[in-house]
């Protein structure tokens, strides 16, 4: 009895020795692990956002470093609502279009909101970001500087330094002061010029385009217009859909208005009804670009009126906005289009049929006045159309100039903001 209690407990001894060992030379496994602190099923949708987030930001750089997709843009959920609030309402801000340069990739002015607060400041299209107050703007996309327009509330006074081509081909900076304020985004402007020949301006392409150019285009008519013209100068482009709606009206029923290509293949977009029996005149500039260039191709490519100003801007790529579950969006080059006659712009821009630029020493805030006497490019497209319905080109009576005071008082506030900031 005493033996094997004996050998019991150098047995036992022995067990501790080696486990003692073992330990010492960390041959033994280590205590389990705290269980992993997995998240709720309250918190798994933020970190499912959050990781869409990654996801959707990796998917955006990929899409500008190895896409050369310089439009690429990732939109948090309040960016997004923001942008949405933009095409489709009204917004705190100061009432400009913001485009990439094709060149730089810095962010410049490509259109001002007629009378909104760039406007009556003095900002003119083409103006190239650098400071906002003490933030440096240069480095930024142009998405990233009008996310920082649009982050102030109405009232908010904003000191931009701008760089600005001059009438030499040299540039300048130039300081301009602007006060935010409540933006309703204009779509389209009309008015009879003379008795028989009326004007439409459209300064972008949104949802509620097509409508509102169905809206003043019977306007027109029932006041007597026998010849339109269409002013899209400074018009950046916008919702593809709301171009083809307006082409219709000007191309011959079930005649290609578009072709647009991406990954599926290729797509033909055809007028939809019989277009109308009316002398068209069609101003396009510079800045003219992406949905107004369908517009300008198919009204060029099919011959049913005549464009006159300056080379468009050249954009022939579609790009897609899709929101994604988390209420953020996303924005990539998805396909790319041609014209009515499959005439690839992209880069090129559409010459006009009458090369006729604005004067060097001309102020551009000039083309929002809707004013002949004002506006050398519009003179020049009432010349043209009188001359297409046979008027007698030496007469300036017929002239409206019922909105003149009007036009003429923003147009001089434009141009003394603008030296005054200077």
């Amino acid at each position: 009895m005493k033996l094997n209690f004996i050998n019991i407990f150098l047995g036992i001894l022995s067990a501790l020795t080696l486990v003692v060992v073992l330990a010492l030379f960390g041959f033994l496994p280590s205590p389990a692990s705290k269980p992993l602190n997995l998240p709720s099923a309250s918190t798994a949708g933020s970190v499912d956002a959050a990781a869409g987030a990654g996801l959707a930001l990796a998917a955006v750089q990929n899409q500008r470093e190895i896409q050369h997709d310089n439009y690429a843009i990732y939109y948090t959920p309040e960016e997004y609502d923001k942008l949405y609030r933009s095409v489709t309402g009204s917004y705190s801000g100061i009432g400009i279009y913001i485009y990439p340069d094709n060149k730089t990739g810095r962010a410049l002015v490509y259109g001002v909101m007629r009378n909104g607060p760039a406007y009556k400041a003095g900002i003119l299209p083409g103006d190239v970001f650098l400071q906002l107050n003490d933030t440096d703007l240069t480095t930024m996309d142009y998405s990233e500087v009008a996310d920082l327009l649009v982050a102030n509330p109405e009232g908010t006074r904003l000191r931009l330094l701008l760089e600005r081509r001059t009438a030499d081909g040299q540039t300048k900076n130039v300081t301009i002061n602007v006060e935010t304020a409540k933006v309703d985004i204009p779509t389209l402007d009309y008015d009879m010029l003379t008795e028989t020949i009326g004007l439409i301006k459209i300064e972008s392409f949104n949802m509620t385009t097509g409508d509102q150019f169905a809206e003043a285009f019977t306007e027109l008519q029932e006041k007597g217009m026998q010849g339109l013209i269409l002013d899209l100068r400074n018009n950046g482009g916008g919702e593809i859909t709301a171009a083809l709606k307006v082409c219709d009206y000007f191309v011959p029923k079930a005649e290609p208005l578009m072709y647009m290509t991406d990954s599926s293949g290729i797509y033909c977009y055809s007028a939809e009804k019989d277009n109308v029996d009316l002398p068209l005149v069609i101003l396009q500039n510079t800045h003219s670009a992406s949905a107004s260039e369908i517009l300008i191709g198919a009204v060029h490519d099919n011959e049913t009126g005549i464009t006159i100003g300056e080379t468009s801007y050249g954009k022939g790529i579609v790009q897609d906005l899709k929101r994604l579950n988390s209420g953020a969006g996303l924005r990539f080059t998805s396909a790319k289009y041609s014209t009515s006659h499959q005439n690839d712009i992209h880069e090129q821009g559409i010459e006009p049929d009458i090369y006729f630029p604005l004067p060097e020493d001309a102020n551009p805030l000039l083309t929002y006045t809707m004013n002949a006497e004002q506006d050398p490019q519009l003179a020049k497209a009432l010349e043209v159309m009188r001359e297409q319905l046979g008027e007698d080109l030496t007469s300036d009576e017929e002239l409206n100039n019922s909105e003149n005071d009007s036009n003429n008082s923003n147009t001089e506030n434009g141009m003394e903001n603008e030296k005054i900031n200077q």
